[in-house]
């Protein structure tokens, strides 16, 4: 199967991105979805639900796929969230729909999986390469489920938004099948401890659903807090439990590597930041030209006008990997956090015009693309060949959480100065609202840079499995 890593990049590729449209799709349903089913809460909640069973499931996804074979795994999550997507699409029934997507929500441990994929199926030297190729699939799915989302939201019921994702789904599972080596995976040596195993799950939904829940109640509520509260207390419980264990199910002692870590901390800042642009730049590029900043344009509008950035992130990604076999993990995670921090204190300027709102997400897109390879890389390095999946799926939760969680700071700061609408009908941010937010972004990535020179300069090499 090595002669073939070609069509195995291209089989993981296809399936990443549909996991990637499936994920966005829904953004460009949301205002029909408020207006079918009479509720912002409830449609939010197709979002949410969606969120939360991906971060929750990932790790556990991944050592499953390390213990039993990384390829039954994507199958099977790609087959749930088919069968969730057919739910959605044939069903008028709000809790079925929203079943759907929390199923749809499964196949999110896909990347970790493809992750471990490549590295037991490519030659050594061309993991950095693949998974940098398979980090250009995030970009290009995102594009499609704005952009494709909105042509059939424009056109057709949005019924069909979920079967356009059945019909992705399917596909990927053929290609899947076709050109993804079958290997088995890594038993463990002792019975699973299946208490250790699955206590992450509700320990990460209930910080995750917490946090979700700071839009209507606030940060002070006692709902929020306690589910926080709780939820720090259960991972607590599991790690306590999991550095115990002699072959804990998901090994935290990972952590105590210096690149792993470092790798880690710098993902939760990239997540908090500069991974924030389409939130930042969306709300910017549709703000009313009476705010006396943005553009006054579209959604629609909006989500072509990240299309350039889509399409120049398509080689930041192989870029990466071709930089990391010859400068450096440390050099190109540098260089990349730099790109997108000059991107974020550029756009301080407040662009009045599109084709510099698009340069700018076009600079800010390539280097966090960059990054999104990078440490991955440094991930897969870091974990032992049959703990692979599991490493990245951990790192997806770190990233998902630090993610749900610089959302809501963005929201507060973008609300912290607003401007009210002529009639009274509304708010929107002022320019020294976006101008926090850029800064504190900026922040954030010029923090991950400074965090980044900890990495060693001469890391492994990626052992294949």
């Amino acid at each position: 199967m090595r002669a073939r890593p070609a069509a195995i990049i291209l089989a993981l590729f296809l399936a990443e991105m549909t996991v990637t449209f499936e994920s966005t799709m829904i953004y460009a349903a949301l205002p029909t979805l408020v207006r079918e089913f009479g509720d912002p809460i409830r449609a939010g909640w197709l979002i949410t639900s969606h969120l939360l069973i991906a971060a929750a499931t990932a790790p556990i996804a991944g050592r499953l796929g390390d213990i039993r074979g990384r390829k039954h795994l994507i199958m099977l999550l790609l087959g749930v969230a088919l069968v969730g997507s057919v739910l959605s699409a044939v069903t008028e029934n709000f809790l079925l729909i929203l079943l759907g997507r929390a199923m749809q929500g499964l196949s999110a441990a896909v990347l970790p999986l493809s992750i471990g994929v490549l590295r037991e199926s490519l030659p050594e030297d061309k993991v950095p390469m693949g998974i940098g190729l398979l980090t250009t699939a995030l970009g290009a799915g995102s594009a499609a489920g704005l952009v494709l989302g909105g042509v059939i939201i424009d056109h057709l019921p949005w019924h069909w938004l979920f079967v356009a994702s059945a019909l992705l789904l399917a596909l990927s599972m053929v290609a899947v099948s076709a050109f993804v080596p079958s290997r088995p995976g890594t038993p463990t040596r002792q019975p699973i401890d299946w208490v250790e195993g699955l206590l992450p799950v509700p320990a990460i939904a209930a910080i995750l659903f917490g946090i979700s829940l700071t839009k209507q109640e606030g940060w002070q509520s006692p709902q929020v807090l306690g589910l926080i509260a709780a939820g720090v207390l259960l991972l607590g419980w599991w790690a306590r439990r999991s550095l115990a264990a002699a072959e804990p199910f998901i090994d935290l002692r990972l952590f105590a590597q210096r690149d792993f870590a470092v790798a880690n901390a710098v993902s939760v800042l990239l997540a908090m930041g500069t991974m924030q642009v389409v939130y930042v730049f969306s709300n910017y590029v549709q703000s009313p030209t009476w705010t006396a900043v943005g553009l006054g344009m579209t959604a629609t509008m909006a989500g072509l006008a990240k299309l350039p950035s889509n399409f120049t992130s398509f080689f930041a990604g192989p870029f990466a990997g071709w930089l990391t076999r010859r400068v450096g993990h440390r050099s190109t995670v540098l260089m990349a956090l730099a790109i997108a921090t000059v991107g974020w204190l550029a756009a301080l300027a407040m662009p009045d015009r599109l084709l510099q709102v698009i340069v700018l997400l076009c600079v800010i897109s390539f280097g966090t693309t960059m990054m999104q390879a990078a440490i991955p890389t440094i991930i897969v390095a870091c974990a032992p060949p049959n703990r692979t999946s599991e490493a990245a799926g951990s790192m997806s939760v770190v990233r998902g959480i630090a993610s749900a969680l610089g959302a809501q700071l963005i929201a507060v700061m973008l609300a912290s100065d607003t401007i009210t609408a002529p009639g009274g009908d509304g708010a929107y941010p002022s320019a020294d609202g976006y101008r926090l937010t850029m800064i504190w972004i900026a922040g954030l990535t010029a923090a991950g840079l400074g965090i980044g020179l900890f990495l060693n300069k001469r890391l492994a090499p990626v052992r294949a499995a």
